[in-house]
Formats: C-alpha cells, sequence, structure tokens
C-alpha cells in the first residue's frame, strides 16, 4: 500500500512539474508581444487587485540599483529615451544580469549572508567573495552552490568553498546552526543546552543529530602533517580524539606515544622548530576524517557520552553506507527536489530585496506558527525556479519583468500596504557609494574614510536567454588606494568609512547590515570627506563634465545632464526657476562653484538617496 501511495504521490509531482513547465514555455515564446499577461501578474492581482504601473523611468532607476547596485548612467539614460513606448526595460534587465556589477553587487550581498570576512590567517583577501560572485557572474544553479559549499575540501586557495567552513572553525555545532537558518530557515540553536522550547518535536539530541553531519572534518592553519601515519590511519587534532571510535581513539594514542617517543622526545628545541616550519601549511586548509563522529555530551542529570547518529531537518535519521560523507548524504537531502522548503527560503529573500515585502519573515524563521503571506505566489515562483535549473538569474529576471515589480508608489499618507504600492527604499551603503563613484568625474574614490562622528544589440531576438555574465568581477584587495566599486572594499568594512558608516555589517550574523537612518549618515552627506572630495573636484578643467561643457557650451545642458545622472529625470520648472536665480554669468559661461552647489543639493535630496 505504501508503494503505491509513493507512486501515486510521484505521478502527481511529475504532472505538476510537467504542466509547470509547458506554462513557463508558453509565457517565454509569448513574452515579446508587449500585452502578454505575466503570469505573475494574474497571481498577484488576487492578492492586490489595484496594482498601478511606475513612470518608465522610475522603474528604470529602481532596476539599475536593485540589480548593479549603481545608478544608470548618462548613455544609459539616453538610450531608454530611444527606447519605443511601447517596448519594455526587458532588453535592459538581460543586460544587467550579464554584467560584472550584478555579480559585484549580489555576490556582497550573499557574502553577507555568509558572514564572509575577506581576511584571515593564511587566506587569500577576497577569496571567497571572489568564488560566491564568479559563480552568481557564471549562473551557476543555486543548488549546486551550496553542495559545492557543503561538500568542499582542501585548502582555501585551490577550494575557496572551504571558507564556508573555516569562517566558523570548523566547528560542527555552529555548522549545524548556520545552515538550519541559511538553507531552511529553522532556528535550532535553542536546543543546544536543552531541548527546543518553540519547537515541539525538536530535542537536544536532534540538535546533536544535526550536528553530526559536520563532524567529520576539521581545519588547520598552522603547523600540520595531514599523512605522518598513513593515508589511511585516523589521525585527527587531539581534541577530536574523544569523537574516534574508541577502538580508533586507542590506536591513535598508540600511535602518538610511539612517534612522540622515538622522533618529538629525542629532538631538540631547533629540529623541533625545523619540523614545524616544514609543515607548515601555506593555507588554511580543510581535513575530511570520515572515521570522526560526534558524542552526546554527559551532562549531570542526563546519561551521554555515545557517538550520535545523523538525522536530518526533518526529523528523519538518514540511512548511510559505510564510509559515506555524510556532508554529501546531508546536501543530497537538501538540494532534493522534492524538498521545496530549501528552494523557497532562497526565494523569499531574493524576493524581499526586490519587492519590499516578505513571504515570511523572519527570513530565517518559517516555523509552526509563520503566517505565509502571498503562498500561491511563493508556489508559483519555487515551480519556475525548479523548472529554471534553481538559476538565480532566471528567476530575478522573472520577477523585475512583471507590472506587480514595476508598480508605484502610493501618494497617500493613510494607504502605504507594501504589497499594492512599492515601498521606498533608502539606498544601501553599496547602492550609495557605486552611486557616488558613478557620479563622480574620475570614476574612482581614493579614500572612503569618514571623520569619527549596453544596450545589447539583437537581445530581444535571443531567447532564451544566455545570462552567463561578461567581463571581470572586481574583488577586495590588499592595499588598495582607488575604489571603482563597492566590490573591492575588504568587508567587514572598516570602521568609520562610508560603508560602514551607512550600515555595512560586521559580518558576525546572517545579513546583519543596518538599514535604519542614523544622524552620523546626514551628516556624513552634508559635510563628510568623501562627498566633500568628490563635489570638490567636480568640474575641474580635465573633468568630463567640463568636457561637457566644451561641447555643448551651455550651462543649462550640463546642469540637465548633472539631474540626469542623480535622478534620472529634467529638473521640474520650479527647479529650472531657482536655477535660474542662482545663475550670476551667461549660460555659455562655465560656472563650477554653481554646479558643485548643485551636485551637492542633488546628493543630499531624499530623491537621490532612496530607491522610488
Amino acid at each position: 500500500m505504501r508503494l503505491v501511495l509513493n507512486l501515486v504521490l510521484k505521478f502527481r509531482y511529475f504532472l505538476f512539474s510537467f504542466v509547470v513547465l509547458i506554462f513557463s514555455l508558453g509565457y517565454l515564446q509569448s513574452r515579446s508581444k508587449q500585452n502578454a499577461v505575466h503570469p505573475l501578474d494574474s497571481l498577484y492581482l488576487k492578492l492586490s487587485p489595484n496594482v498601478v504601473k511606475a513612470d518608465r523611468k522610475i522603474t528604470f532607476r529602481r532596476l539599475s540599483l536593485h540589480l548593479r547596485g549603481v545608478i544608470p548612467s548618462v548613455a544609459e539614460w539616453k538610450e531608454l529615451e530611444a527606447l519605443p513606448a511601447d517596448q519594455s526595460l526587458e532588453s535592459f534587465a538581460v543586460s544587467f544580469l550579464k554584467q560584472p556589477e550584478f555579480a559585484e553587487y549580489w555576490g556582497t550581498k550573499f557574502t553577507s549572508m555568509l558572514r564572509d570576512k575577506s581576511k584571515g590567517r593564511k587566506i587569500p583577501t577576497g577569496k571567497f567573495f571572489e568564488y560566491v560572485a564568479g559563480s552568481l557572474h557564471k549562473n551557476k544553479p543555486y543548488d549546486q552552490l551550496v553542495q559545492e559549499m557543503l561538500t568542499s575540501t582542501g585548502n582555501v586557495k585551490e577550494s575557496p568553498a572551504t571558507m564556508f567552513y573555516i569562517r566558523d572553525g570548523a566547528d560542527p555545532l555552529q555548522t549545524a546552526e548556520y545552515v538550519g537558518r541559511l538553507f531552511y530557515a529553522k532556528r535550532v540553536a535553542c536546543a543546544r543546552c536543552h531541548d527546543h522550547p518553540y519547537i515541539s518535536d525538536f530535542t537536544r539530541r536532534d540538535y546533536y543529530a544535526l550536528a553530526a553531519f559536520f563532524s567529520q572534518q576539521f581545519f588547520r592553519d598552522g603547523s600540520w602533517e595531514a599523512d605522518r601515519y598513513g593515508k589511511t590511519f585516523s589521525y585527527v587534532p587531539r581534541e577530536l580524539e574523544v569523537h574516534l571510535p574508541m577502538e580508533d581513539q586507542k590506536n591513535l594514542q598508540d600511535k602518538n606515544n610511539e612517534w612522540n617517543r622515538d622522533n618529538w622526545n629525542k629532538w631538540t628545541d631547533e629540529q623541533r622548530k625545523d619540523y614545524q616550519k616544514k609543515h607548515e601549511v601555506e593555507y588554511a586548509t580543510l581535513y575530511y576524517q570520515p572515521k570522526l563522529g560526534l558524542r552526546f555530551p554527559h551532562t549531570d542529570d542526563a546519561p551521554g557520552g555515545d557517538l550520535v547518529r545523523p538525522k536530518y531537518l526533518d526529523g528523519k535519521e538518514a540511512k548511510l553506507k559505510p564510509g559515506e560523507d555524510r556532508r554529501k548524504a546531508f546536501a543530497d537531502w537538501l538540494t532534493n527536489k522534492s524538498n521545496d522548503r530549501f528552494r523557497k527560503v532562497i526565494i523569499n529573500r531574493v524576493w524581499t530585496e526586490l519587492m519590499g515585502w516578505s513571504f515570511f519573515t523572519p527570513l530565517d524563521d518559517w516555523n509552526e506558527d509563520t503566517v505565509v503571506t502571498g503562498e500561491e505566489i511563493l508556489n508559483h515562483l519555487d515551480s519556475y525556479f525548479l523548472t529554471n535549473n534553481l538559476k538565480l538569474k532566471e528567476l530575478i529576471l522573472y520577477i523585475v519583468t512583471s507590472n506587480v515589480y514595476n508598480r508605484s508608489l502610493t501618494k497617500s499618507t493613510s494607504d502605504q500596504d507594501p504589497i499594492r504600492y512599492f515601498s521606498p527604499q533608502r539606498l544601501d551603503s553599496d547602492q550609495l557609494l557605486n552611486s557616488l563613484i558613478r557620479v563622480s568625474d574620475s570614476q574612482k574614490i581614493s579614500n572612503i574614510r569618514e571623520r569619527n562622528l549596453s544596450w545589447l544589440s539583437g537581445l530581444m531576438d535571443k531567447r532564451p536567454y544566455d545570462l552567463t555574465g561578461t567581463g571581470s568581477v572586481r574583488i577586495p584587495r590588499d592595499n588598495l588606494k582607488e575604489f571603482s566599486n563597492a566590490s573591492e572594499v575588504e568587508r567587514p568594512a572598516p570602521y568609520h568609512t562610508i560603508l560602514s558608516v551607512f550600515g555595512s555589517g560586521p559580518r558576525v550574523d546572517i545579513s546583519d547590515d543596518i538599514s535604519e537612518l542614523t544622524i552620523e549618515q546626514m551628516l556624513t552627506l552634508m559635510n563628510g570627506r568623501v562627498v566633500g572630495k568628490l563635489v570638490w573636484d567636480f568640474g575641474n578643467k580635465e573633468s568630463l563634465v567640463k568636457q561637457e561643457f566644451d561641447q555643448t557650451k551651455s550651462m543649462n545642458a550640463v546642469i540637465s545632464n548633472l539631474y540626469f545622472r542623480l535622478l534620472g529625470r529634467e529638473p521640474s520648472s520650479f527647479e529650472k526657476e531657482k536655477i535660474k536665480t542662482l545663475m550670476l554669468k551667461p549660460d555659455t559661461v562655465f560656472d563650477k562653484d554653481l554646479l558643485q552647489d548643485i551636485l551637492w543639493a542633488l546628493i543630499n535630496s531624499q530623491e537621490f538617496q532612496h530607491i522610488n
């Protein structure tokens, strides 16, 4: 009976996936028609029937900031103007997704989620960021990225995915807690010391059973001879010996005693130093030892000491073959097609970034009491994501080409529904720095420390799109003096840099960037060093804006382009009249001071500082 039931369920799942595939292919074939209804829009209307589209220029700026973390260039604004009014922004979205800036900006978001720190002992600067951003740039499937991190081994230079574990010293308990939150939205940390008070069926032993998946690894960044007793022998650091089976413990202790007696105890201090130097690892290295396990701890009032059998987050015990890599077994379970929760957790994160509201919150805690908003939409996106091989760029493109992404802001103070209306978002620290760099004449900023307070020709004819990135991704580097993108700054961002002032987090917890407005941020934009230097250099003799004036011989034209650079629009009638009163020289005479004043005012405007 159970076999028949399983076959029926599998058939239903196959049939559902097949229907979704046909539905999605139909959409892909029809979306060139401007009047085609996006499937997401149809579902969204059930949730919020009165969605109004925003002006195309507003959506274009929003799209650039969300996908690349930077405002559009003047040239891109001109390309938008040349685009027929009835044509969608889809070609721009594809172009943005293929550019390195997408991988740099979203790579920063993902490494914040993964708590990456650019520098560490025997870790090449920016190596993990390069790996994550590079994976996004290649449009690597999300399940493959997670599989690579969870099953990684080796040194960080050759296998940068190992930084996922090395970040926490390969500690199995810490790893279990973060894996639960990151990939399954399940907070299990409370069960480290006692049965979980909020998850009724999750005990302390379940916690250790989850951690047991990650107990067969350790890392070293000092002296270590991995094959001292041969490749088949269970040689592990002394602090992990207790987690070996008793027979292996005894064999290892005998081997250690024998080796110390015949070698270490006979050597001089100089010989010992030479040995340690000879076996010093060049880069931090993650080792895998299949004999290792995890023992349930003794307490005064409870027994322990036995090796725990691994158990998945859904409570099912793992059926492992002898010598099987537990991490691989867990990764296969986690990324299995039947595990929609794994996909929905990352879909919720992406949706929140783009749409400004979440299917469920907190993003890392989907529990028994969680109320899911728009569940039908979440299920639809999951089906689309699965059909497209868990490629994040495909998911993002699908969302941003819908009318619901293009929804307008509300002008009503009483109706601020984030589902019906787009909620204005303050520029995050990376968007702000990247946009300031784009505004600057040099396209680089030399010092980010503050005071202590293409268009693609023929694109529309190529479907399905190849969203593999083009160009090189910029990464954090040592002793860099000039920055062309926020991705080049080490993380956590150094104290009192413009990034840290505007909320770039300490990378202690998952996505711990801060979005709250502070007095220090306002003062930094008004009289900080970065903005001050940018404004001071704007309009110099060799600057781009001076060259622009030399071509047009019109200050009004230059000012109009400056508005386009920052806000994506011409000055309003009121602003034009105000500027007239400030112009003390003829239109044909270059006025550097006036340009600098207008630039400073626009940078400090709410319109520039927000995504609308």
